[in-house]
């Protein structure tokens, strides 16, 4: 049978998403404890894959890989072979031909952060339009070989709940590092040291890479979405992240707990 997992994990302790040697990773960790499970062994043969790769500190309550198994997991068990700061929030039988890479609708990441003492939301909201109708992002990423550098964005929002500013971007898929630098560049249109102008010149023209990314720290993969394919979190697994997510200080952690208790909590009403 071909296996999709749902996770979620913190991050601030990770170094990113994919593995690297001698480097704790999510990717790293969880294909550890798929081979301690007996679900998987190589996962070139497996045909293992990710949804998406997040950086070093980037949280996330949305993740999906797939892979092929001769069972299907149980999520209590692997997960008591995760460290905390990692969950499987869910498993799902998908079909044979599954990709969640080349199947996701879209890509859905949020930023949260403190407001700054300075901040004009409308300039920095304007600025947001201009990346929704970008004709070239290249200066908002980091260039990989072999890669395109295309992307549609649907939707780069601002808004300010109290203290807090909170900013969505969705999209097909991303570029290496492309969110945290579309959220550098707002921040520093709204503050007031760059001007809407020199926005509008890097999204028109391209030329030079933008300005240097916003920290990883605010941000995490919400979710990635499919057609005719949901990942409603079990029980069980909303408690142990929901355990971890309170201890873990942050605006972040609050964030990501606030949003798994009211998906937990809708699909119970529901």
């Amino acid at each position: 049978m071909r296996v999709a997992l749902r996770l979620a994990y913190e991050g601030s302790s990770l170094w990113g998403f994919a593995r690297q040697p001698g480097r704790p990773t999510v990717e790293g960790i969880l294909l550890e404890a798929l081979r301690r499970s007996g679900l998987m062994e190589d996962p070139r043969r497996a045909r293992y894959e990710a949804a998406a790769r997040t950086d070093r500190g980037v949280g996330a309550l949305g993740q999906v890989v797939a892979f092929d198994s001769s069972s299907r997991p149980d999520e209590e068990e692997l997960n008591s072979l995760l460290p905390p700061d990692i969950t499987v929030l869910s498993s799902l039988e998908v079909s044979h031909a599954f990709s969640p890479r080349r199947e996701a609708l879209f890509r859905h990441y949020r930023y949260v952060l403190p407001l700054p003492e300075v901040f004009d939301l409308r300039e920095a909201r304007r600025g947001a339009k201009l990346l929704e109708t970008a004709q070239n992002l290249t200066p908002f990423c980091r260039p990989e070989p072999g890669r395109s550098s295309s992307c549609k964005l649907f939707l780069v929002g601002l808004r300010v709940e109290g203290n807090l500013l909170k900013a969505d971007f969705l999209a097909t898929h991303f570029l290496r590092q492309q969110v945290r630098r579309m959220m550098g560049a707002l921040l520093l249109l709204g503050e007031g040291r760059v001007g809407l102008e020199e926005l509008w010149e890097l999204t028109r023209r391209g030329g030079r890479v933008g300005w240097e990314p916003a920290p990883a720290e605010g941000l995490f993969l919400v979710r990635v979405g499919y057609r005719n394919l949901s990942f409603p979190p079990s029980p069980s697994a909303v408690e142990r992240l929901s355990r971890e997510l309170r201890r873990r200080p942050g605006w972040r952690s609050l964030e990501m707990l606030r949003m798994l208790r009211e998906e937990f909590d809708g699909i119970n009403k529901g």
